[in-house]
C-alpha cells in the first residue's frame, strides 16, 4: 500500500547536491513530487550527520542548460540513493517541479545535444543508458 501524500513522477535529470562545509556530490533525480525527490548518487556521498542540503537541478531545454535550485532536508539514505523533502512546500517548489517535468518531456524528443541523439531511457545530460525505476 502506497501511503505517499503526493504523486511521484518518473524523471531523469542531472543533479548536484551542495552540503555546507563539504564537497559536492552528484547524481540524477529518479522520481519527484511536489514535496520531495529521490536521487541516485553517482559521485560522492552525503555526510551521515548532514540534514539540510541545496539541490541544483541541471535541465537541458533542447538549446541551453537551465539550473533550478531548491533547499531540501534528508529523509532517508541507502547505499547509493537518497530521499529528500523540499524545505518549503510553496508555489516556488511546485513551479520548479513543473519546469522539470515540462523539460523532461522536451528532452525525450529526437533532439541532438553535443552531437549525440538522446533516446528513451538515457539519463538526461549524462549519456548513460539506464531506465528509470519509479
Amino acid at each position: 500500500m502506497d501511503r505517499r501524500k503526493s504523486q511521484r513522477n518518473c524523471i531523469q535529470v542531472d543533479i548536484e547536491i551542495a552540503q555546507p562545509g563539504v564537497s559536492r556530490c552528484r547524481g540524477h533525480a529518479e522520481n519527484i513530487s511536489r514535496t520531495g525527490v529521490s536521487i541516485v548518487l553517482s559521485e560522492g556521498s552525503l555526510e551521515l550527520q548532514q540534514r539540510s542540503v541545496i539541490l541544483n537541478f541541471k535541465v537541458w531545454t533542447g538549446s541551453e542548460t537551465l539550473y533550478r535550485r531548491i533547499y531540501a532536508r534528508v529523509l532517508r539514505r541507502e547505499q547509493d540513493r537518497v530521499a529528500l523533502e523540499f524545505a518549503e512546500h510553496d508555489f516556488i517548489a511546485e513551479a520548479i517541479v513543473q519546469d522539470l517535468m515540462f523539460y523532461q518531456g522536451r528532452e525525450r524528443r529526437a533532439m541532438a545535444r553535443d552531437s549525440r541523439a538522446y533516446t528513451e531511457g538515457v539519463i538526461v545530460g549524462t549519456g548513460r543508458a539506464e531506465r528509470a525505476v519509479c
